[in-house]
């Protein structure tokens, strides 16, 4: 899919052996990409690719998810910020670029909150301090299926839930969510707790103010990418970020849902791609 591959690497921090894609160019300002909430660090490789012409961009799978192994000491939202200021340490990564998706957002903003030094720029993306009233008031959604006959089966699962992405990237993003058992079927590659429950980050009064400080206290550029057909971050929300934030503009991305990098991956890299100011053949 990607005309520069990248290296997979792995790195322990917290305990936690994590699995990142490494797309060189070490002399280049660091982007570190964080996917969402049971994701894997494949949904970067389009915008990736493009970008690691002009920086040194390393997508991570984050802990319970991808390649990285499951957790021990769980899932609480703490522990993956402190699984990324220990990655950017290791990696001695003085300043970089944040990239992060639903919970990578989130990651995003509380690890900037406090270490504001370090952090040149954030794309978060469909993601806010507090979800919507349409998202809160949306129908639950069915149950994950946790196995599948073949990859071919989970693809039409994900379809159903999907009308925007082409059929080519939808099957790669199900290749890189599912391994295979023994007996033949297949799973997902995040860890089975992470599954079927719904993310306090959505309701905890606690979380979704510590959110909001950041918006508040952050000071370098921020961009809420938000697909345009996702509910999950309102006008209203939207708003409110632009006014409490000190640089914060966005920009919606058409016929896209939640997952805009899959959805929608060229017109992701034009959109991103023109708020760092890289040119590229796309966006030239």
């Amino acid at each position: 899919m990607t005309s520069n591959q990248p290296a997979s690497k792995n790195i322990t921090v917290n305990g936690v052996n994590l699995r990142y894609l490494d797309y060189g160019n070490e002399d280049k300002t660091p982007l570190v990409c964080l996917h969402g909430h049971t994701g894997q660090a494949h949904i970067w490789d389009e915008f990736a690719d493009v970008m690691s012409d002009q920086y040194h961009v390393l997508a991570v799978d984050q802990r319970g998810h991808g390649l990285s192994a499951h957790a021990g000491d769980g899932y609480a939202r703490d522990r993956f910020v402190e699984d990324l200021a220990a990655f950017v340490d290791a990696l001695e990564l003085k300043t970089f670029v944040l990239v992060g998706l639903s919970m990578g957002g989130w990651h995003s903003l509380l690890y900037t909150a406090n270490n504001q030094e370090r952090v040149e720029r954030i794309v978060i993306v469909d993601i806010g301090p507090e979800p919507s009233e349409a998202s809160n008031d949306a129908p639950a959604r069915p149950p994950t299926p946790m196995e599948f006959d073949s990859v071919q089966a989970s693809y039409e699962w994900m379809r159903q839930g999907n009308p925007w992405a082409s059929d080519d990237r939808l099957l790669q993003d199900a290749q890189d969510k599912l391994r295979q058992l023994d007996s033949g079927k297949w799973t997902w590659r995040a860890d089975a707790e992470l599954f079927n429950s719904p993310l306090i980050d959505m309701t905890d009064p606690g979380l979704i103010g510590r959110y909001w400080d950041a918006i508040d206290t952050i000071t370098c550029p921020i961009l809420e990418v938000r697909g345009a057909a996702s509910p999950l971050v309102s006008d209203e929300i939207l708003d409110s970020m632009k006014y409490r934030g000190h640089d914060l503009t966005s920009v919606d991305v058409a016929d896209a849902g939640h997952v805009v990098t899959v959805d929608k991956p060229q017109e992701f890299i034009n959109a991103v791609s023109a708020y760092l100011g890289v040119e590229t053949a796309q966006t030239a």
